[in-house]
């Protein structure tokens, strides 16, 4: 039968108000509706191009008429029109979702010639999504008919019937130029290119046989993927490292990524984090032949400070978005420059993809593309997807690419950030600005350990890097190589073992750095005493970059030592050998030897004890310990009255209860989230001479039916000469929380007396401020007042809860939590809260040895940074070409002087400019900074032992030095 037209019915009254916002049934059935009226058999049939017609009013039928009409738009049609229609002879289509219904219903309607191929009906059909998201984005950006209606009917007519008569290189012709017809509509609304970004999203279990194939086939694709996926894809499948290789050598693809696993940045120390990204690069160095130079990662995880360490990674740009849950500074900008804390810049893309196998998509992309068109210097759109997408719009917009890039050019985001002009406008964002979704993901999924693992993983890279610093320390002075395949392969297990690793991987950990604490230390001592007098005694290694006073642990002492030299004070005791111990002053990045046979006279009490029932105490500060909550009540410091600090355990619940105290008229009501500490008993298990230790044990109840949540065994302890106090803590009897972690959860509550108190927090190593309620740090939590300071130190613990403006909990125990016991370093005064936070959780090595004390006398250090804000984090290898090797910097030798040489890196904290004095144990002839591919970025200036570094606020940076060849 001879039909005049298809029309399309729509649910609304014109294109204008045409729905962008469905979900995915109606939207696909809406989308392939408008495909299938494009059917060649119809075009060639009718003469005409497709219409539309609102479906409340929908035209009186006639019979040469044919109705797609999409389920959307079924409660829109007036009651029995559908059957009115089939009566008066015109075919209606209803009730269809597929676009394979949709090509079905109209091939049977107009007969269409089985001979016709799947291809061609396929560029026909593109050739409708297109038409339609050009219509709908010209409205979107206020314009109106600029299809030439016209000359489209003319070419696509002709288009369909060449197909139907065989002729394909006709019927591509006028493809072309249908295509190029909605080009030219789409350049009268935004005349310069737009961008369509191809985001696959590769990980080993996605990856099929015929992945290569679709690749080859495909307009360029940019791959998301980690170091270590990559590795396991071409384990299973090694024929497609080849393919892939090739690939991106003819930028068909880009790899976009750079970590080896996507690990929780901003919950790990800076080394972990910035070793995660320098063994992803390699790791894809080594598999494809070059680098990434585009960041990006599904999970959360950008932060403020990746454009530094982006740019010292020579990457060209980076994906400010995520693909997951987490809080961030979701602006939307198709290309910006992204500053970071220390002011570098990288070039960055913050539009916020749409998922490619989604109906949904395709209806929002005109809105997706007007909004990029109307506010950013370069309109782009992301489409991330996983290897196989199942939505036809998305082949639609890939045929569209052969014929003309009319809603946007395909490219990679290599191509993307080469092709487009630097852009002016700024994106400067800052560390308050990002939570992570870590903790109710873990909850949510049931994963075990969900605070713990990040306080292990933090204590093994806390080991790791100080035990590195023996070793490391040791090679630079015999003129070694600094790394080996030994260091390497304990570098590999702790990066492995992150906290999102599988708990094999962190197991997997413990035996080589088990084996390292055993072997590097020894083999430092072994350098420092050589040739070494015989002297039983302790070598006592400090791998921090600063002078600290340390409480070192020794139960092999025989005898107490005198308290001279290095040696502060004394806990000396023949019948429990375990609690000896001394407080000593150690050099930076140094050491100081204790003999362990010399007797001094033993230490004398002190004339009020360090301990008591109700207090601890130190010749500077007092601590009170509750008899109602067995926690802190106050810390002050001697001779004074104000409180500094106060705390104590507590279950916090979801909501607020009414509880009643008392009876009769003397009843009173309070309000609380909290449970109830109570405190049973106080044990006095040290009174000097060095140290004042109390415990306490009580229980956590439910004051509202006094049932008991968990008991706690909690421990103070405080030493003498040190501002600190020493908090452990044990529950027992615990009733599992349930649900949100964030508001049901065991706490360690702590409060202060000034509530203008500023309260600042370490990201990356960085000192930073948060908004909001709920912080997140691993390192520290420093509430700083007029000329006052107290730094809560949580050993690795990093989920915390501002709860008023004087009051903080840090979270112990919640859904699936396996720990139960924890640890906290309080500080009061303290200047500079990293390098006190790393005092409290690096504590220096100890080597026992029988030859000693070293030529050079009972002290001495290796290197020296003059500034506490400035932390030494490693001793690295020096370089001798970039790892890209890519070409010196013009104003740099392209020859490094010969001789031995290392590097170390060093890390500013305060977010304060500072001249950094770096002194060493030789004197240096040469010395440069470089990025983290060994890159030059300027060569610095030696005064004797000392290099003096230039740092700017929050900058990371390796200083590398050589010396004279001997």
């Amino acid at each position: 039968m001879a039909y005049s037209e298809v029309t399309v019915l729509i649910p609304c009254h014109s294109l204008e108000d045409f729905p962008t916002e469905q979900g995915d049934k109606p939207a696909s059935s809406l989308l392939n509706a408008f495909a299938a009226a494009w059917h060649p058999a119809a075009l060639a049939l009718t003469g005409e191009l497709p219409r539309w017609h609102r479906a409340d009013e929908p035209p009186e039928p006639r019979p040469d008429q044919i109705f797609l009409i999409p389920t959307i738009c079924e409660d829109w049609l007036p009651h029995g029109w559908v059957e009115r229609a089939r009566e008066a002879g015109a075919v209606v289509a209803v009730n269809l979702v597929d676009r394979s219904e949709w090509v079905a219903a109209v091939s049977e309607a107009v007969e269409a010639a089985p001979e016709l191929s799947a291809d061609i009906i396929a560029d026909f059909l593109a050739l409708g999504t297109v038409w339609l998201e050009v219509e709908l984005l010209t409205r979107r950006m206020r314009g109106y008919e600029t299809v030439d209606h016209p000359r489209l009917r003319q070419r696509s007519v002709a288009a369909a019937r060449s197909a139907l008569a065989g002729d394909l290189e006709t019927t591509e012709t006028h493809l072309r130029a249908c295509f190029e017809c909605l080009l030219e509509a789409r350049e009268r609304i935004y005349p310069i290119e737009c961008y369509l970004l191809d985001l696959c999203l590769l990980t080993p279990d996605v990856v099929k046989d015929d992945f290569a194939e679709r690749l080859q086939n495909s307009p360029p694709t940019s791959l998301l993927v980690t170091g270590r996926d990559l590795q396991t894809i071409f384990t299973e499948r090694p024929n497609l490292r080849e393919t892939l290789a090739h690939a991106w050598t003819e930028r068909k693809i880009a790899v976009v990524g750079g970590e080896a696993d996507e690990a929780a940045t901003g919950l790990m120390p800076l080394g972990a984090a910035l070793e995660q990204l320098i063994a992803g690069h390699a790791t894809v160095r080594e598999l494809l032949g070059r680098a990434p130079k585009i960041w990006g990662r599904r999970r959360f995880g950008p932060l403020a400070q990746h454009p530094q360490l982006l740019t010292r990674l020579g990457m060209q740009a980076g994906l400010h978005l995520v693909l997951d849950d987490g809080i961030y500074p979701d602006s939307e900008y198709s290309k910006f420059r992204w500053y970071g804390t220390d002011d570098s810049i990288v070039d960055a893309i913050s539009r916020i993809p749409l998922a490619a196998d989604s109906a949904s998509s395709y209806l929002r992309l005109p809105v997706r593309l007007s909004e990029s068109m109307d506010h950013d210097q370069v309109a782009a759109v992301i489409l991330a997807r996983w290897p196989d997408v199942s939505a036809p719009w998305f082949e639609d917009l890939r045929r569209m690419q052969k014929f003309a890039p009319v809603l946007g050019r395909m490219v990679t985001l290599e191509q993307y950030f080469e092709q487009t002009e630097a852009t002016g406008r700024m994106g400067k964002y800052y560390p308050r600005e990002y939570f992570s979704p870590y903790l109710i993901q873990h909850v949510a999924r049931r994963e075990p350990a969900p605070i713990s693992r990040y306080a292990t993983s933090y204590r093994q890279w806390q080991q790791f890097e100080a035990l590195d610093w023996c070793r490391a320390a040791a090679a630079a002075v015999c003129g070694q190589p600094i790394e080996t395949d030994e260091s390497r392969n304990v570098l590999r297990h702790i990066v492995a073992a992150h906290p999102d690793a599988e708990p094999a991987a962190r197991e997997a950990a413990a035996a080589p750095l088990a084996l390292a604490a055993e072997e590097w230390p020894a083999r430092l001592a072994k350098v420092v005493l050589h040739g070494a007098a015989n002297g039983h005694g302790f070598l006592l290694l400090n791998s921090l970059s600063f002078r600290r006073r340390a409480v070192v642990s020794l139960p092999g002492l025989k005898s107490a030592p005198k308290v001279q030299g290095p040696i502060r004070a004394v806990q000396f005791s023949a019948v429990a050998p375990d609690k000896n111990a001394v407080v000593v002053d150690l050099p930076p990045c140094g050491f100081a030897w204790i003999p362990a046979d010399e007797r001094g006279p033993n230490p004398a009490q002190p004339k009020q004890p360090l301990a008591e029932a109700g207090a601890i105490r130190n010749e500077l500060l007092e601590v009170s310990i509750s008899e109602a909550t067995g926690g802190i009540s106050q810390i002050r410091l001697q001779n004074r009255r104000a409180n500094r600090l106060s705390q104590q355990l507590s279950f916090r619940f979801p909501r607020e209860r009414t509880i009643r105290i008392g009876e009769g008229d003397e009843v009173e009501v309070i309000k609380t989230q909290y449970a109830e500490a109570r405190r049973l008993h106080t044990e006095v298990t040290s009174a000097g001479p060095t140290y004042g230790e109390v415990v306490t044990r009580g229980e956590i109840v439910d004051q509202t039916n006094s049932q008991r949540l968990a008991t706690f065994r909690q421990t103070l302890r405080i030493w003498r000469g040190l501002p600190r106090i020493e908090v452990e803590i044990e529950l027992g009897e615990v009733r599992l929380p349930e649900g949100d972690p964030w508001n049901n959860a065991f706490v360690s509550r702590f409060a202060w007396n000034d509530s203008t108190a500023a309260v600042t927090r370490s990201v990356l190593g960085e000192a930073h401020g948060f908004s909001g309620e709920r912080v997140e740090t691993l390192d520290y939590l420093e509430i700083a007042g007029e000329g006052e300071r107290a730094t809560i130190i949580p050993h690795g613990l990093p989920f915390h809860r501002k709860t008023g403006p004087r009051m903080l909990d840090t979270l112990l125990i919640v859904a699936g939590e396996e720990c139960r016991t924890f640890r906290f370093t309080i500080a009061i005064d303290e200047a500079w809260p990293l390098a006190v936070a790393r005092d409290a959780t690096i504590p220096p090595l100890v080597v026992e040895s029988p030859a000693g004390p070293p030529l050079m006398g009972n002290t001495g250090w290796l290197f020296s940074v003059d500034a506490r804000n400035v932390q030494l984090l490693r001793v690295l290898e020096k370089m001798d070409r970039p790892t890209d090797e890519e070409p010196w910097e013009h104003d740099i030798p392209s020859t490094l002087p010969e001789g031995s040489g290392w590097a170390v890196q060093l890390q500013e904290t305060e977010g304060q400019a500072r001249t950094v004095r770096l002194k060493c144990y030789g004197n240096p002839t040469f010395a440069r900074k470089r990025d983290l591919r060994g890159r030059s970025l300027g060569e610095l200036t030696i005064d004797g032992d000392a290099v003096v570094i230039e740092m700017g606020p929050h900058e990371l940076i390796d200083v590398e030095l050589r010396f004279a060849a001997t």
